[in-house]
């Protein structure tokens, strides 16, 4: 298994080395995701984590959005995040794009990065657009007589939402159209641990596809690209990139 990986990565290292202009897609989280594990969180983030949720019933949507948002927020950068940061600012990779609302890609370096669902570390006020942080949402939320956070400026006082997507609604519509435009303009589109079952991203490498880029995926849950791809390997991505990363930029 230790020699498949060694090849895999020699592999993916090659294309890699010949490319000018990488795109990087990751899912919501680095590392394998089973599907059944994917559905139910999926599920669940839907039952609460909507637009519909936080108009009609806002005290139950805080009550269950605040303690996972805090969880993602919490999250700690992995060797994986580290190892894609290396190969960005090494210049082998241009871009990140990702659907992960955490922000560890943020964390984890500076480079160019395009969070298509914003991320869940801040909210905003309906009204005025004032930001707020989750430390601070969170003492809202506790001092409110309804459960409702509120916009603390005088004369305001509207309630406050998550700055990232809610299920039901649209995403950032400024990073969908960058994401688009990144992907019709690299030479090699790598997807990493991202089932791609959810539009509109779940349709973006079809974009370099299109063009006859070279596409290279990355992950244990086999997708309907898979047929088209230049590279497939079927792990999970952590010690892919970390063995990448090892080798281009040490």
């Amino acid at each position: 298994m230790a020699e498949d990986l060694g090849e895999d990565i020699r592999r993916l290292a090659d294309l890699l080395v010949a490319s000018e202009r990488c795109v990087a897609m990751t899912g919501v989280r680095l590392g394998a995701i089973e599907d059944t594990e994917a559905k139910a969180a999926g599920t669940a983030w839907g039952e609460f984590a909507s637009l519909e949720v936080l108009l009609t019933e806002p005290a139950r949507f805080w009550e269950n959005w605040l303690p996972r948002a805090s969880e993602a927020a919490a999250r700690e950068v992995t060797p994986s995040h580290v190892a894609l940061a290396r190969l960005q600012a090494a210049g082998i990779v241009t871009v990140i794009i990702t659907q992960a609302v955490d922000h560890l890609h943020g964390k984890a370096g500076d480079g160019d990065l395009i969070e298509v669902h914003a991320n869940v570390l801040s909210c905003r006020c309906t009204r005025c657009n004032d930001v707020y942080a989750l430390s601070e949402v969170r003492a809202l939320r506790d001092a409110a007589d309804d459960g409702v956070p509120r916009c603390t400026r005088e004369g305001c006082g509207y309630p406050l939402r998550p700055t990232g997507t809610l299920w039901g609604e649209p995403l950032v519509e400024a990073a969908i159209i960058r994401a688009w435009d990144m992907a019709a303009g690299c030479d090699l589109f790598l997807v990493l641990d991202t089932q791609l079952r959810t539009d509109p991203m779940a349709m973006l490498p079809s974009v370099p596809l299109r063009h006859g880029t070279t596409v290279a995926i990355v992950g244990t849950t086999r997708t309907h690209y898979d047929r088209y791809a230049k590279l497939v390997i079927p792990r999970a991505s952590p010690p892919v990139l970390e063995g990448v990363a090892a080798l281009l930029a040490p």
